[in-house]
């Protein structure tokens, strides 16, 4: 219900509108009359009006500075002007205060009726707004914690996101990290101490280590932490004080001393060197996890800074990031020349590591992309350029000249030819549609990916877009989500700890024993059993 202010100099008028219009039905709740602007101020500024009618010509004060006024400390109110002249220099004036209406008199009850009621109309409208945006607003400061926690995993993971988003990201959950900020990461990982706790209560031990984490390092540097798939906590840890970050290794040695104190638990901690926000994040985390890994066994609670003696072994590395799914032949069939150029730049780490390769390391590097990159060329019954094969050799040939710059550009000039060849093969429609199709399939198998899905994505009949594919690859497109599905569940099974229940959903099966069933049929052996062998 609404409150109601009707201001007129005259009392007739006042005494008329107040009980000539039946205002409960219309929604007031509360009708107040005053005969001067001096008044109409009192009563303003003790109840909170919602609506003031009020004559524009009025002794002392007129109705446009009492407008004015009233918009200090009421700016929601709204206002209905009521005149007995039509005149424009005071209309003008009215629209410059945002007045509703401007009615003049002799009053029609059914204009001001109208008006009023329009007027409520209008506050309704912003109020309902203004709630949405509040109800959004706390539920994004609800949810804050979770999304900071889900941006750094993103970013743990290799996730590309654009720097321009990044920066939007960043500014929407209240991180403070920006883009060249320098940093330094922290990993922890909890130790035997706590495995006396029932596994529900591990959260609430993580939330623990965080917060003592807030209070030990409150005074010099800012944290952002995530807790990642795999149960390690990871922080970042950034200063405006540039020396301070030279004096982190003491605080991250306070805070194991603190969680042992209070919480009764070890904390194994691996501290990264200096890096530069997001730069390296993937491969400090990585190389952080297994620096810890290669010490389980040897001491309960340790803390380590990343030194090269502590970094991972780069034929691990190498290892590692050649079979992490997507492999290289996979994302060089599907065509994502941009994905393919990041596989590439992670396998050789080009981009934020000071990681060195011996000569044999980078020639077993060499190999695996030229074998990679003929085999595609087979496929697409091409042969590689004569350029790029003779620079081949000259790489093959010159082992003791590899380093990774080479070898990069040449791989970069291998997916230049194929993109050219490729432009030139989308002449061919029906080549264009599977390239379209395979790119579909390959970024939607996790959402349980149909026939129909396929043909909507290129707008064909799906009959029909399946002539077209079977033509052009003797294969129909069932059979190669069917492929996919299982040559990507063989690299899931043996190259990552996902359970088979998570490896079923990313393959897009809805139900896990469906999955288990189709790939026993295939393999001969359940997924658990393939992974144990």
């Amino acid at each position: 219900m609404y409150q109601l202010l009707i201001v007129d100099d005259e009392s007739s008028v006042v005494e008329s509108l107040t009980l000539t219009i039946p205002w409960e039905k219309y929604g007031i709740e509360n009708i107040y009359s005053a005969c001067s602007a001096q008044e109409a101020l009192q009563i303003a500024s003790k109840h909170s009006i919602d609506i003031m009618i009020t004559d524009i010509r009025m002794p002392e004060i007129d109705g446009l500075e009492l407008i004015e006024r009233i918009q200090h400390f009421s700016r929601k109110i709204r206002i209905i002007i009521l005149s007995g002249h039509d005149e424009f220099d005071y209309a003008k004036k009215a629209m410059k205060l945002q007045v509703l209406d401007y009615l003049l008199k002799p009053i029609n009850f059914d204009e001001l009726i109208h008006s009023v009621r329009k007027a409520i109309q209008d506050i309704e409208n912003e109020w309902k707004e203004i709630s949405s945006l509040n109800r959004i607003q706390q539920t994004l400061h609800a949810n804050l914690p979770l999304l900071r926690s889900q941006l750094l995993n993103d970013l743990l993971n290799n996730k590309s996101i654009p720097k321009n988003i990044l920066e939007e990201r960043l500014n929407t959950v209240g991180v403070s990290f920006r883009l060249d900020d320098s940093y330094l990461m922290m990993v922890l990982r909890m130790e035997e101490d706590f495995s006396g706790y029932e596994l529900q209560s591990l959260s609430l031990l993580e939330y623990a280590i965080t917060n003592i984490a807030e209070e030990v390092f409150i005074e010099l540097f800012e944290l952002w932490h995530c807790i990642t798939e795999k149960g390690y906590l990871v922080f970042l840890v950034k200063s405006s004080d540039q020396q301070a970050l030279k004096m982190v290794d003491s605080f991250a040695v306070k805070l194991q001393n603190h969680v042992q104190k209070y919480l009764k638990g070890s904390l194994s901690i691996c501290l990264s060197k200096l890096g530069r926000f997001p730069d390296g994040l993937p491969a400090l985390y990585l190389s952080s996890v297994n620096a810890i890994n290669r010490n389980i066994g040897h001491n309960k609670s340790f803390f380590l800074t990343l030194d090269p003696i502590n970094q991972e072994p780069p034929q691990e590395r190498i290892h590692s990031e050649m079979q992490a799914p997507p492999l290289l032949p996979f994302l060089l069939d599907s065509g994502d020349w941009d994905e393919v150029l990041s596989k590439i730049d992670r396998i050789l780490s080009i981009k934020g590591s000071s990681i060195e390769y011996t000569q044999d390391q980078l020639f077993s590097i060499l190999l695996y992309l030229s074998s990679s990159f003929s085999l595609v060329f087979i496929t697409e019954n091409n042969e590689l350029n004569e350029e790029l094969n003779e620079e081949l050799n000259l790489l093959l040939q010159k082992k003791g000249h590899l380093s990774k710059q080479r070898i990069y550009d040449w791989a970069k000039k291998n997916i230049e030819c194929l993109k050219l060849r490729a432009l030139d093969n989308i002449k061919d429609s029906h080549n264009h549609i599977v390239a379209r199709i395979r790119t579909f399939i390959q970024k939607k198998l996790s959402t349980g990916i149909s026939i129909q899905d396929a043909a909507n994505h290129v707008g064909m009949h799906p009959v029909y877009l399946s002539k077209v594919y079977k033509t052009v690859t003797d294969e129909t497109i069932g059979d190669y989500i069917y492929r996919i599905r299982m040559e990507r569940a063989v690299q899931l099974l043996k190259n990552t700890d996902m359970k088979v229940s998570e490896i079923s959903g990313q393959l897009g099966y809805l139900a896990v024993p469906h999955f288990i069933k189709i790939f026993k049929k295939e393999f001969g052996t359940t997924p658990q059993d393939f992974r144990n062998h």
